[in-house]
């Protein structure tokens, strides 16, 4: 009896706390996210076309594409039980790209470390925080990174 009891109490104080939010956060988590996502540098149409192909796919879950004078990166994360597949998913992302852009040297990676970069890359040149030489710069260290094996 003080089982059911407590459990109806538990429910009862669960279901009152839920309440008394009235969607508040969520619309400042929705808030936030049209904030930072409005301050980015404005994609290119073949960055935004890469990342919709890429997305395409059911095992992506989010893409990131970055189009340099002479090759365009595509950074992706797959969902959990995906991981164990991610070399042949970068595969069949690499070949849907490269039809897409057959004229474009199309470099695809799952690696969390380039998509990073990427972000910081995108962010500096959107607040033009960043010279020619260190874009350049940091453009090679993507090269070197992407070349690393963990």
């Amino acid at each position: 009896m003080k089982t059911v009891a407590f459990v109806i109490l538990l429910a009862v104080s669960v279901g009152m706390l839920a309440g008394c939010g009235k969607g508040e956060v969520k619309t400042r988590v929705e808030d936030t996210v049209m904030r930072t996502s409005n301050d980015q540098k404005e994609k290119s149409d073949k960055e935004q076309r890469a990342e919709e192909i890429a997305k395409e796919f059911k095992e992506v879950k989010g893409a990131i594409a970055y189009d340099t004078e002479d090759e365009l990166v595509v950074v992706f994360h797959v969902t959990q039980y995906q991981k164990f597949f991610t070399e042949k998913i970068e595969k069949k992302v690499k070949k849907a790209l490269e039809k897409e852009f057959p004229d474009e040297n199309v470099v695809v990676s799952h690696d969390l470390k380039i998509r990073l970069e990427i972000e910081r890359l995108r962010r500096d040149v959107e607040q033009k925080q960043i010279s020619e030489k260190e874009l350049e710069k940091r453009i090679e260290k993507m090269k070197t990174l992407r070349e690393e094996k963990a």
